[in-house]
Formats: structure tokens, sequence, C-alpha cells
């Protein structure tokens, strides 16, 4: 009898351990609609990229997936709402780099940026670059550099507020860069143009969508291109790093995020559609249009990205120390 007790334990450990892989692969995932949380306004960055994902995700999946704007408190609320969903798939999140810059610029946040998270994917990387007025006497980063080492403290960097990004790389641009400058904020990135292009302020760096237009009608100077590479619209223009500061990198980017705790398996079937549907042809035009370049890496690069961000600006925001009215 203790032999077949034993026998019959044996059986059944090894059904089990037979039926773990197919339970861990969730075939039925999914069996209803997808909420994608985007926790800022209609319109920007995130929200069309969003929005351009769950337009082709649903055919590919069989169900349907819509976009929920949970904006507020900096994206802190939207963010909250991804963290405390259900880690089943069937609420996830699109979050911008303002995501990383966060917990470096207030004192608590209600979920930890990077453990309260699975990272499905990194959708784009958007180019920031740097413009001037066109009435600067300068048309290169050496030239600036220069003119500004030549009247120290009276130039002025234009950013979209205390805390953003635009704040930190321009306080991080004029650090490198070893010369003293005047920080403008405004209340968003089209608030300050009229300063720019009348030499108000003479600088600022800014997402290339938001400033193309301007550039191409001589009412801002490119003074340089802020991330790693080369601008494919501009390729004559150097970068920041080119131009001798080592290791400057202004990017912004877009990740799909979704609940810790959500299961391998579903992570990576939607890892795997969200790639699909962002190496899509028309995706792909959508996203060059808007100055970006689709990244669609893997759940565990995007994993370690948004780590890195995370280090980046904390490291960034105590060394300059950078602050927030917010």
């Amino acid at each position: 009898m203790k032999s077949v007790a034993k026998c019959l334990a044996v059986v059944a450990a090894s059904l089990v351990s037979c039926a773990l892989p197919v339970l861990a692969q969730a075939p039925d995932y999914p069996s209803r609609a997808i909420t994608i949380i985007v926790p800022y306004a209609p319109g920007g960055q995130g929200d069309i990229t969003a929005r351009v994902i769950a337009e082709h995700l649903a055919p590919l999946l069989g169900q349907p997936v819509t976009v929920e704007n949970r904006a507020g408190a900096n994206g802190v609320i939207g963010i909250d709402a991804i963290a405390r969903s259900a880690p089943d798939g069937y609420t996830i999140g699109v979050v911008v780099a303002s995501h990383a810059l966060s917990p470096a610029l207030m004192e608590s946040l209600p979920y930890d940026p990077v453990t309260s998270f699975a990272p499905i994917t990194t959708t784009a990387l958007t180019q920031m670059v740097m413009v001037g007025s066109p009435t600067l006497e300068a048309d290169t980063v050496g030239e600036f550099i220069a003119y500004a080492k030549e009247h120290p403290g009276e130039l002025a960097y234009k950013s979209a507020g205390p805390g953003s990004n635009s704040h930190l790389f321009g306080a991080w641009f004029a650090d490198a860069a070893g010369i003293e400058m005047i920080h403008v904020p405004y209340k968003g990135s089209g608030d300050s143009m009229p300063d720019l292009m009348s030499g108000v302020v003479q600088m600022g760096f800014d997402t290339l969508p938001a400033v193309q237009g301007h550039i191409d009608s001589g009412q801002l100077k490119l003074l340089a291109v802020g991330g790693p590479d080369r601008s494919p619209q501009y390729p004559d223009v150097e970068t920041v790093a080119e131009a001798g500061i080592e290791g400057f990198a202004a990017n912004s980017w877009g990740m799909v995020l979704a609940p810790a705790g959500t299961p391998d398996a579903i992570v990576d079937k939607l890892n795997e559609n969200i790639v699909t549907v962002l190496n899509m042809e028309a995706v792909t035009a959508r996203f060059t249009t808007m100055g970006a370049s689709v990244v669609g890496n893997t759940p565990a690069e995007a994993a370690a990205m948004l780590q890195s961000e995370v280090n980046l600006y904390g490291d960034l925001v105590k060394r300059l120390a950078i602050e927030t009215n917010n």
C-alpha cells in the first residue's frame, strides 16, 4: 500500500509540474478589454503613444484596448492608479521620462518608480535639441560657450517650469560647460517661445517636434542636438557631446508599464504584441513625424533603462540643486 501511495504521489506531482507551464502561459489572456492609463492630459507625447498602440494592439489581441487619461499632480495620480491596479494584464500604462525624474524632486510618492512596476517595453526616444534666439551672437555650442564666458550671468535659458526636464538639461549644460546662466521658468514650452524668439531669453532645450517649425522658419537657431546621436532631420548639426560636453544626453522617452507582480507570461505576451505594433511601417512613420525613433526593447532592457534614468536624474538633481515649486 505504501508503494502504491508513493507511486500515486509521484504521478500527482508529475501532473502538477506538467500543468504549471500551461498555467504560466496564460492561454486565456486576454479574455476581456484592456485599459491603458495615461497619467497626462490628452495631446501630449504619452497620450499620442498610447492611442497609437491601442489602435493597432486591439486587432492583434482580439480584444478592445481603450485609453484612459488620468492627469494631475505631474502624473502622480495616474501613475499611482497603474501601480494599484490588479497585476493581471488588463490595466497597463504609458509613462514618459518625467516618471524617472519625479522621485528626485518630490519628497514622497505613493509608489516606487521602479519596484512598483513591471516594464513591458520602451516605446520610443524623442530628441531634445538646444535652440537659441535668432538674435544670439552664436551659431554653435562652442560659440555659445565662448560668448557666455565673455558675458557671465547675462545669458538666460528657458524651461517649461521648475523641475521640468528642460530645467534639468539647461542646468546640466551650464554646469558641464562651466558657464554662469540665469534660469527663467515658464508654465510650458509654448509659453516660452515668444521670449526665446525675441531674445528675452537666449537658449533652451526642447523636443524637436515642438520647435522644428520655428527652426525651419528661421525664428530659432538650432545650436545642437541633445541626444547621443545626430538627428536624421539635421544630419550636419553636431550633438552637445560632440561639441565637447562629454556624457551629455538630453532625450525624452516613452515606456509601457504594468503593475508589479504581473505574471511574466502576460508581460511577455504584451511585449511581443506591442513591439509588433511599434515596428509596423505606419506606426514607425508616425513616430518619425513626431521626431521620435522607435525602440521596442525587451522587458529586461526596459527595466534596466528605467533604473538607469532614475539614477541619472537623481544624481543630477542632487548635484545641481534642482528644485520645484510643485
